[in-house]
């Protein structure tokens, strides 16, 4: 899983990095209650499987916004330096081409059985990042996928 070190900023938390199958992604372990190792079990089980965890969750992503981006998002207008706005249009995506746009690059773990999975989207959801969150761990049975920032 590599090497984790007590946050800075965060008391009882630990944080890195782990690079699995050329993505490099930042993670964080945090007890919330239960054991350290509980929940470092799950982060060392999240990390043995990112590579599946990240599959799953471009599925769960691609199942509650490619929609929503198809027919709201890729619609905009920019202000042009002399004052005016200009309409733009990007092209619809497949699914393919729209998971393939999420870039991972965090996962906290918390507790036994919460984790998340954060993706950054490119220009897709006007500088939000998405973020899947599962509350039964590896799971994914119980989980919320959402826009954040």
């Amino acid at each position: 899983m590599g090497r984790l070190e007590s946050s800075e900023k965060v008391s009882g938390v630990l944080g890195g990095a782990v690079t699995v199958g050329g993505m490099t992604i930042d993670i964080s372990v945090a007890p919330d209650g239960d054991p350290m190792e509980a929940a470092l079990a799950l982060a060392a089980d999240a990390v043995s499987m990112l590579a599946e965890l990240d599959v799953r969750c471009r599925a769960l992503v691609a199942a509650d916004f490619l929609t929503s981006y198809n027919s709201e998002w890729r619609f905009g207008a920019v202000l042009k330096a002399d004052g005016r706005t200009e309409e733009f249009e990007k092209p619809l995506l497949t699914e393919a081409q729209f998971v393939s746009a999420l870039t991972p690059v965090a996962l906290d773990v918390t507790g036994a059985k919460l984790l998340s999975l954060s993706y950054t989207a490119g220009e897709m959801f006007w500088g939000h990042w998405v973020c899947i969150t599962s509350f039964d761990g590896l799971t994914l049975t119980d989980t919320n996928v959402e826009l954040q920032g």
